[in-house]
């Protein structure tokens, strides 16, 4: 027990932490740091100057709990955020390679019987097991920190106290264990059974398991994709279920009787049940804004099949909405609003048509669960920490219930008779770089890490590569040098996703898109990771490349209709260049023309700036409309590519100018499957590409108690 310290009981030796403290308090009640932050802080605050290990860290943070290293990661920037300490030059936390960290400052601790209307009376779990050496040193951190501070983070950030109603965790054992992904799952309210989706190699279907039992019965086995299933009662089901570019919603009972309620050659997702209403059922479906709408919301009517538009009876519906449940009197949806302006958990008043904003602190929101009528179950990601968390639907506070553990997304959860579930997804993203001359891979065993790691670029010398990782937490950029195999982070955009950056041709520039309460378009330097100029812009755009001066930015936008802008360096305003238009881009030397991809005439031209006259050079490349920046370069008098097939991946090389119309490209060798090139080096003789290991997912229960 910690009882009656003031600030005058420390004294620090040469630092005033006073504002680090307040910046604490700040960051606490405006970014709801994780509460487990607070917890590592007063761990390296009784360790003194020792190297903590990441195993004592884990030992001590989550005793009864078993998570992966990536989670101490993102604690440990977040802690260093919160201080406003730099990992490269640190002042408070020093990274000890392959060992651990050290809290620097060093302090001394003065007993003292002073009282303090600051006092507080906490039982934390980290200090149970104190260290030989006591409380001899203790930061003056710890101190102002804990008292002017421990009060104001329970109250505000939802960290366990007193008289609260919190879900705590007692133990976490899986209910499915095989190989391959289980994921989507269901229970009937009135049933002890759960259907789940399991894909493994055989393919994808549907799986019956009685609770408390280890076998589990195999409902589908056919060559259908099946996915988002449902209890209609406790004989029948309801899910979708995909076959190539056919989409179906249909109903199946115990005696495998199948009953198609709608068909459609888009893609549909998330089934939702009104539980007062049976007969009624929500879903979204794929538009890419055919009709201003990226997903459309429909409601299907069982009974007689027929399907109402949503956005024609509810005004206003965002273009983009994710996840959507009922409240229990089917008054209210609740949503994800993934617009590109602000990512948000928004309440729905049928009756009224009145929108609240329930929580705009969420980066991503992998699914939504009803708890109870006050609160909603959210798995997806919170101050780059992916999890699942209480949200309180009046207060709007949101409580944390479980963080992911090596780099897991937790991608569905329910809670079920005081017992959470949820399922699990792994596949790293990593990166290789193609040898098309030896045919070999380099696997970059010293960038990959467990995190995911993609949109790799070459420098123009093929020594460094520059890359987007999120192995703190949040995605940043990084620099990898080839020859030293050194791995270094650039920026500090505390970003949820940062797209594929350009460099700049005298190599000083990297120009990014990244999202961070919202799109922004920005100018980073490569030497300082300092941000040089930026912008806030509505959609998601791709840097394409820079000007042959370096002064401006050509970058497609990729929402409805595909068009190339540029963009100025100094006002970062846009300019139309074509319509129609996209993947590829780069000026002459001479600034007079532009060569980039137009889909309008299905292949790569020579588009004039000054007259505007366009010259086709080559309509042979296959498959176009399936790629994506940087999967595509003009080196020279040729074209390499990226060629798509299924899950089959090889690289082709196009003369420059063939208008023959025929598919003619050169075979180069093949890359490992659904693997996606980032970038060509400056010959084309190697591409840098990004891989997903063998994913995996499973189904976990854990008992709570409060």
């Amino acid at each position: 027990m910690i009882k009656q310290f003031s600030k005058n009981n420390f004294s620090f030796l040469g630092v005033d932490v006073v504002p680090q403290a307040n910046l604490i308090i700040k960051n606490s009640r405006e970014k709801r740091l994780e509460p487990k932050v607070m917890y590592l802080l007063v761990l390296f605050a009784t360790r003194g100057r020792e190297v903590i290990t990441r195993a004592e860290i884990l030992e001590e943070l989550w005793p009864n709990v078993v998570v992966g290293d990536e989670v101490i990661s993102q604690l440990v920037y977040g802690l260093r955020n919160a201080l406003g300490d730099d990992a490269k030059k640190p002042k408070y936390i020093e990274t000890i390679p392959k060992k651990g960290y050290r809290f620097i400052p060093e302090v001394k601790f003065i007993e003292s019987n002073e009282s303090s209307n600051l006092a507080t009376d906490v039982d934390l779990d980290v200090l149970k097991n104190k260290p030989k050496s006591s409380l001899k040193t203790i930061s003056l951190l710890f101190s102002i920190v804990l008292l002017t501070f421990l009060t104001t983070w329970y109250a505000n950030t939802g960290f366990p106290s007193k008289g609260m109603n919190l879900l705590t965790i007692k133990n976490i054992l899986p209910v499915t264990q095989t190989n391959g992904v289980e994921g989507d799952f269901s229970f009937h309210k009135n049933h002890n059974q759960m259907v789940y989706v399991s894909t493994g190699k055989q393919g994808t279907d549907l799986y019956l398991k009685t609770l408390g039992n280890s076998q589990s019965q195999q409902i589908t086995n056919d060559e259908w994709l099946e996915y988002s299933p449902l209890w209609l009662n406790e004989q029948t089901l309801i899910y979708i279920r995909k076959k190539a570019t056919q989409y179906q919603i249909i109903s199946q009972n115990m005696n495998n009787d199948i009953e198609i309620h709608y068909e459609s050659t888009n893609g549909i997702f998330n089934l939702v049940i009104k539980s007062n209403e049976l007969s009624e059922v929500i879903f979204t479906e794929y538009d890419n804004y055919k009709h201003n709408k990226l997903y459309e919301l429909k409601s299907l009517n069982i009974s007689n099949n027929k399907v109402e538009y949503l956005h024609d009876s509810i005004l206003k519906l965002p273009s983009d909405i994710r996840n959507v449940v009922y409240s229990l009197d089917g008054q209210r949806l609740y949503f994800f609003n993934n617009d590109d302006k602000v990512k948000q958990i928004v309440s729905l008043d049928l009756t009224s048509n009145k929108y609240t904003t329930i929580s705009k602190e969420f980066a991503w929101v992998e699914h939504i669960a009803l708890l109870d009528s006050e609160h909603l179950l959210i798995s997806g990601v919170l101050s780059a920490t992916k999890g699942i968390w209480q949200l309180n639907i009046s207060d709007h506070s949101i409580k944390s219930v479980l963080a992911s553990s090596s780099g897991e997304r937790i991608v569905r959860s329910i809670i079920k008779q005081e017992q959470l579930y949820y399922s699990t997804y792994k596949a790293s993203t990593n990166q290789m770089i193609a040898d098309t001359k030896s045919k070999t891979f380099d696997e970059l065993p010293k960038l990959n890490s467990d995190a995911n790691e993609y949109s790799g670029i070459f420098s123009k010398d093929n020594n460094s590569i520059f890359f987007v990782s999120n192995r703190t937490g949040y995605y940043e950029l990084w620099l990898y040098d080839v020859e030293s195999k050194n791995v270094l982070k650039i920026s500090d955009l505390q970003a949820s996703f940062i797209q594929k950056p350009i460099l700049s041709h005298n190599e000083e520039y990297l120009a990014v898109v990244y999202e961070k309460e919202g799109l922004t378009l920005a100018i980073i330097s490569v030497e300082t990771g300092e941000i040089i100029n930026e912008t806030k812009i509505p959609n998601m755009k791709y840097p394409l490349a820079w000007s042959a001066n370096d002064k401006s930015l050509y970058i497609s936008e990729h929402r409805g209709d595909v068009n190339i802008y540029r963009y100025d360096w100094d006002s970062l305003k846009p300019t139309l260049i074509q319509k129609r238009a996209g993947l590829f881009a780069e000026e002459n030397t001479d600034s007079k023309s532009l060569v980039l991809i137009d889909y309008e005439l299905g292949g790569l031209v020579n588009k004039s700036l000054i007259d505007e006259d366009t010259k086709l050079l080559n309509n042979s490349i296959m498959g176009l409309e399936s790629l994506i920046p940087g999967q595509l370069k003009v080196v020279g008098q040729s074209i390499f590519a990226l060629q798509k097939d299924g899950s089959t991946r090889e690289l082709q090389q196009y003369s420059l100018e063939n208008i023959d119309g025929e598919h003619s490209g050169k075979f180069l060798m093949n890359l490992p499957d659904k693997s996606s090139v980032t970038d060509f080096n400056i010959d084309g003789s190697k591409a840098i590409f990004t891989y997903r290991a063998q994913a995996q997912g499973d189904i976990m229960r854990v008992l709570l108690g409060h």
